[in-house]
């Protein structure tokens, strides 16, 4: 599982630096693992067809410019299939999630310290520079993610008025989403795509109406834009908090291949279809070479397994 790159070779915490990602390839095709995408994973889940050995399947969240003109291109380059799960609304143009809006509410003030900020605890932003802005924009977002959808709207006018700065009313530069026709393109060279809501609002969080509102509408609108996309959702976030049973049988009932989370776990092939399809667990990329040699070998699955 990727999410946002870094751009013109500038390391980014929280950013995946490309090098990186030829990296990891180079690895996994010197060592011959089998890239199979994330269709294949499901489709031999459900018909209990054996998945080949060693196999790596690849998922990238968002849909940002960066995401589909750095990394798309060495996916391709390395025959490598890839599923971008996209947020609609943010292709739309019309919106940049709230989660986003905290990331660059933190990163662009001026402000040395939050003293607010009612839903943190305040935090000198001059401390540890970037890292401190890192620890600050996830307790945010962590608070923020429990809070009532409609409230969220008015704590992000307040989080921007104490960090000293307008909220955009268009994605900024550093946020540009890719567009459908780069989506298109990226479809037609072998890539593909997939709902990740409309908004990134936090199912569990919503009613029942807004909850099939958010999931309904990113599959027809991607649907309606894109000729060949999977039917396979992505959770907002992802965690166990953020989706539930409530979800889970809504996809099932509409059709839905399928659905990924972010439990940092293996995808066990032995295990009943039914209990882990829904909520597939994705492994975050680490960002260093040591780690994702360690997941690679099943060093981790062991551990797992061992507890």
């Amino acid at each position: 599982m990727l999410h946002r790159i870094a751009q013109d070779g500038q390391p980014d915490i929280g950013k995946t630096d490309p090098n990186h990602i030829r990296q990891c390839l180079d690895y996994l095709h010197n060592r011959n693992y089998t890239y199979i995408s994330l269709e294949h994973l499901i489709l031999s889940l459900r018909h209990r067809k054996t998945i080949p050995p060693k196999s790596v399947v690849f998922t990238m969240d968002d849909g940002y410019l960066d995401q589909a003109e750095i990394a798309s291109p060495i996916f391709l380059e390395y025959d490598c299939p890839l599923t971008f799960f996209v947020i609609t609304g943010m292709l739309d143009q019309d919106i940049l999630p709230w989660d986003a809006q905290v990331s660059w509410v933190i990163e662009t003030s001026k402000n040395s310290s939050l003293e607010n900020c009612k839903i943190v605890r305040s935090l000198n932003l001059q401390h540890d520079g970037k890292v401190s802005r890192r620890q600050l924009r996830r307790s945010i977002q962590t608070a923020i993610k429990k809070l009532d959808a409609k409230t969220i709207p008015e704590v992000l006018q307040q989080l921007a008025r104490d960090a000293g700065v307008t909220l955009p009313d268009s994605p900024p530069e550093n946020y540009r989403p890719m567009t459908w026709n780069m989506a298109r393109q990226l479809e037609h060279q072998g890539i593909q795509f997939a709902p990740h809501s409309v908004s990134h609002n936090i199912l569990s969080r919503l009613s029942q109406k807004e909850m099939e509102k958010e999931i309904n509408h990113a599959w027809q609108t991607i649907a309606k834009e894109l000729s060949n996309p999977l039917k396979v959702f992505c959770y907002p976030n992802g965690q166990m908090m953020d989706f539930g049973g409530r979800e889970m049988e809504f996809l099932k009932d509409n059709g839905f291949l399928g659905a990924v989370s972010t439990t940092p776990e293996f995808v066990q092939p032995e295990k009943n279809a039914e209990s882990q399809i829904y909520n597939l667990p994705r492994l975050a990329l680490p960002n260093n070479m040591t780690d994702f040699i360690q997941q690679c070998s099943w060093i981790e699955r062991a551990r797992g397994i061992k507890q």
